[in-house]
C-alpha cells in the first residue's frame, strides 16, 4: 500500500541566473527568501517551498540501485499558485507593472481566474484563483 502524501513540499526549478530568479520570486511574486546558498536558494510558497537551483547543483550520488543524477535544466517546467479568486485582477496588474510576459486571463466554468506567466527562465507559472483548495472528489476511471 502506498504511503499517503500530505502535500507537495517543494518544487525544484533549474534557473540560469540565481540572483535574477531570487529577485523575481521574492520581489515580483512576494515569496519570502527562506535559504540562500552559492548554488541554490529556497523561497516559501504558502506552506511549501520553491527551490531555485543552478544547473548541475541539485545532485544525487550513486546508490546500490541507481547511477548519479543531477538536474541540468534545458526544459520548461509548469506549476501553479493558488490565489484567492478576488485577488486575480490585482495579481494580473502586478505582472503588468513588472513587465512579466503573461497569457490570459482565462476563466473556467466556475468563474475561477487563470493567469499563466513566465519566470525569467521561461518556466510557465500560473495563478489559479479559487475560494478554497480542498481536494476534489475522486473521479471514476
Amino acid at each position: 500500500m502506498a504511503v499517503p502524501i500530505v502535500q507537495l513540499a517543494e518544487v525544484a526549478v533549474v534557473v540560469s541566473d540565481l540572483d535574477r530568479s531570487v529577485r523575481f520570486y521574492t520581489e515580483v511574486l512576494g515569496m519570502e527568501l527562506w535559504d540562500r546558498q552559492a548554488d541554490h536558494a529556497t523561497v516559501r510558497c504558502g506552506n511549501g517551498f520553491v527551490g531555485l537551483w543552478l544547473p548541475g547543483a541539485w545532485k544525487l550520488p550513486p546508490s546500490a540501485n541507481a547511477a548519479p543524477v543531477a538536474l541540468e535544466g534545458g526544459c520548461r517546467q509548469h506549476f501553479n499558485f493558488w490565489i484567492r479568486n478576488e485577488d486575480g485582477p490585482a495579481a494580473l496588474e502586478n505582472l503588468r507593472r513588472h513587465g512579466v510576459r503573461y497569457y490570459g486571463p482565462r476563466y473556467n466554468e466556475r468563474g475561477e481566474i487563470h493567469v499563466d506567466f513566465e519566470d525569467p527562465d521561461g518556466h510557465l507559472l500560473e495563478y489559479w484563483g479559487r475560494e478554497s483548495f480542498e481536494a476534489p472528489p475522486a473521479k471514476d476511471l
